[in-house]
């Protein structure tokens, strides 16, 4: 099992990526989860609840073409102001058995977007988490938390 830790201070030569506490050298680090929708694409309360797909892979920097999946296992991510936590223990990686957390708090029934894409070769990181909070009387609301 995948215990990931990806930490950066906010520029690569502070950026690590650790795998049950040995250091990996990656080329890109991927994590792209869509959830939180309804059959129509809209928001919709229930998260993961809800269904829906992830990939989550790490690229080592000496076979680049290849990929190493992260799950079943935990993956956490630390920036500058930020921590997330995506977390699937389930041996088939059952979708509807991940949880997530984001800077201490489980949106894993709010979550809709998560996004770690940190690829050295290109040069480019992006991370953000996108939430969905249904109201009641009111507007529901949509919020993108940028990470990186």
């Amino acid at each position: 099992m995948n215990s990931m830790v990806f930490s950066t201070g906010g520029d690569w030569n502070s950026t690590t990526l650790f795998n049950n506490g040995e250091e990996v050298m990656a080329a890109q680090l991927l994590v792209e989860l869509h959830a939180g929708r309804d059959d129509y694409g809209n928001p919709d309360g229930g998260g993961v609840a809800c269904g829906g797909e992830m990939t989550a892979i790490v690229r080592p920097q000496d076979d680049p073409q290849s990929e190493i999946g992260i799950f079943p296992g935990r993956l956490e991510v630390n920036a500058p102001g930020h921590s997330l936590i995506i977390e699937n223990l389930h041996p088939a990686f059952a979708f509807e058995m991940t949880n997530c957390w984001y800077n201490g708090v489980d949106i894993t029934r709010n979550v809709m977007d998560i996004l770690v894409d940190v690829n050295a070769v290109t040069d480019q990181v992006k991370a953000y988490v996108t939430l969905f909070k249904p109201h009641w009387i009111s507007a529901d609301e949509v919020a993108t938390y940028t990470i990186l």
